[in-house]
Order: structure tokens, then sequence, then C-alpha cells
């Protein structure tokens, strides 16, 4: 019986191997024609090939080839579109900042990557975007293709660079738990504010183009004070910087124009622009990513903070109870304005 199971076994496998030979097999073969097809092209795959295509067409300046990063998607033209993220990368290299191209997700940066040390992970990917951009129409599932690489692709190096700019702009940090929040916050508001800028730098179709590639947090350009002098820019910053910061101490949304009124009372158009602005700040980063980060790292970042500060001559700095209150603190976000020459 087992000489009979092996002859069936060697004559199955004969015949196997005349059909491959022969061709006359469709082991290798879908099912179906059908299933051979592409995938439909999606509204959200046509957007983003139009996406890349937009900006490969943005102009680059060879001046600024020594500051671009070869392996993060679009780096020369976003440096040579706006001076704001330009000025970003040259402090953030004074700094001795450097970048560690390495595969790095959002949980990943989020929750390991150091926000007081001057080094800054990012997926190296620029080679796969442009490829992409070239072959989509040859790929079996081109949307599956461009959810994976959106998937390691949504960190913003300017944003992470101004995290480590900003903490040599402010003061020494208290130590108390709630201070150093207030204190956490208001730096996080300053970044915010500069991601705005850079989003009105940009203008309103270049802007949603690079946020939709997640290169950039935030677009602009629709509000008019960009166009302003730089003194009334300035001025419009500073109240979306006081709307950022009281969404992170978690004042109710619907009290921030008004508390916004009162501390500028000769502005309120302007007030209302930078509110509606603010508040496109994610509610699940001000509700839950933000106040959860500070409860897990608060102790380990008044360290490194301390450690940081270690040589200034300068008093810590405590922001008031009440946000009411802020006034004194705009000197820090006009420090910040004077470095990127806003």
């Amino acid at each position: 019986m087992a000489k009979k199971k092996a002859s069936a076994k060697n004559t199955a496998a004969k015949k196997t191997t005349s059909k491959l030979k022969s061709g006359k097999t469709n082991v290798l073969k879908p099912k179906s024609s059908r299933s051979a097809m592409p995938a439909r092209t999606s509204a959200d795959l046509k957007k983003f090939l139009n996406d890349l295509n937009t900006a490969t067409k943005v102009p680059t300046t060879s001046d600024l080839a020594p500051l671009v990063l070869p392996e993060y998607p679009f780096d020369h033209q976003l440096l040579s579109a706006s001076s704001v993220y330009e000025r970003s990368r040259r402090l953030y290299n004074s700094l001795g900042g450097i970048f560690q191209p390495r595969l790095c997700s959002t949980m990943r940066s989020l929750s390991h990557q150091d926000l007081f040390k001057d080094q800054i992970d990012f997926t190296p990917s620029a080679t796969e975007f442009y490829w992409f951009r070239d072959h989509a129409a040859k790929i079996y599932d081109p949307d599956a293709h461009m959810k994976s690489m959106q998937l390691f692709n949504e960190i913003s190096l300017y944003h992470e660079q101004n995290h480590r700019i900003v903490w040599r702009v402010l003061p020494p940090a208290p130590q108390e738990e709630r201070d150093l929040q207030r204190y956490l916050n208001f730096a996080e508001s300053l970044v915010v504010t500069m991601d705005l800028a850079l989003g009105d730098a940009l203008g309103k179709d270049l802007s949603n183009t690079f946020e939709r590639l997640r290169l950039i947090y935030r677009p602009g350009g629709e509000d008019v004070w960009a166009k302003k002098s730089s003194e009334v820019y300035r001025q419009y910053l500073l109240a979306v910087l006081c709307a950022t910061y009281m969404l992170l101490e978690r004042v109710f949304a619907k009290d921030i124009l008004k508390a916004l009124n009162y501390i500028f009372p000769d502005q309120k158009v302007m007030n209302k622009d930078a509110t509606q602005r603010a508040l496109g700040l994610s509610e699940l980063f001000t509700e839950n990513t933000n106040p959860q980060w500070q409860k897990l790292n608060w102790k380990s970042a008044q360290e490194k903070l301390e450690e940081m500060h270690i040589e200034s001559e300068e008093e810590a700095l405590y922001l008031p109870e009440d946000p009411l209150d802020l006034e004194e603190e705009f000197i820090f976000a006009h420090r910040l304005f004077d470095l990127f020459e806003i």
C-alpha cells in the first residue's frame, strides 16, 4: 500500500512538472481576469497624486541645497518656498541639531522621541514618494500602497525643530507639577503658532498641499492679517497664541473669544479670526494626548529642562493661574518672532 501511495505521488508530481513546462497550468494565474485588474482609483488617491505633482513643481533654489535633507520628501521645495521654514532649519542646525533617517511612526514619535534632545527621527521616504508619483498606475492596489506610505510619514520636521528652538527662547521652567504644565502648554502654544505662521507664509493653495502630504501640520493663507504690516501680523499671532494656550489649558471653547476681547479689547475682528484659527487644533490632542503626555512625563521633562537651562541667569517662568492675566509673557513670543524674522 505504501508503494502505491508513493507511486501516485510521483505520477502527480510528474504531471505538474509537465504542465509547468508546457505552460498549460493556471497555478500562477488569478482565478479570474477581473482580480488581475488594478483597484479602482479613489478620490483620495487622485488628490494625493495631484498633491505630489504640485509639490514637485515648486521652484527650488540651488543656494539652499546644503540645508536639504535628501530623503525627507519635498524638503528642498519647502525650504525654497518659505523663509520661515528655512529659518527654522538654520536655527535648529545652529543648536547642533541632528536628524536620524530611520523608520518612524506617529505613535513612536509621540511616545519615545525625546523633545528635549537635539535629535529628530524621520522616515527616509522621498525616493518612495517620487517613485510612487511616477508609477502608481502600474501598482495593483495603489490606494493600499499610499496608505502604507502615509502611516510612517506624519512627522513635521519643522514642528519638531521648533520645539527645540522654543526651549532656548524661554527662561528656566518651574519645578511644581501644575506650574510646569502651564509652562509646557505655553511652549506648545508657541510651537503651534509657528505652525500657523508657516501656513500663512506658504499661502492657501501650497500650504494645503503640504498639509495633505503631512509635511506640515496646519495650512494658512485665508486670513488677511498675514498681508498686513509686521506689527499688525504679530498682534494677530499673539491673539492666536493666547487662544491656543487657553485650549491647552482646557478653557471652554465658547469662552475663548470673550477672553481674547478682554486681553486685547481694541481688536475684536482680529480676535474672532484668531479664535477660529486656534479652534482648528485637534480636540484629541488638547483633551487626551497632551494632558496624558504631561501626566506621564512631567517629572522627567522638568529635570531635562533644568539641565538645559543650568547656565541661565533668568528666573523661572511662572505662567499666571488665570489666563486672563497673560501680558508679560508676550515678550517671549516676540523673541521667537524676532528669531524667525516675522
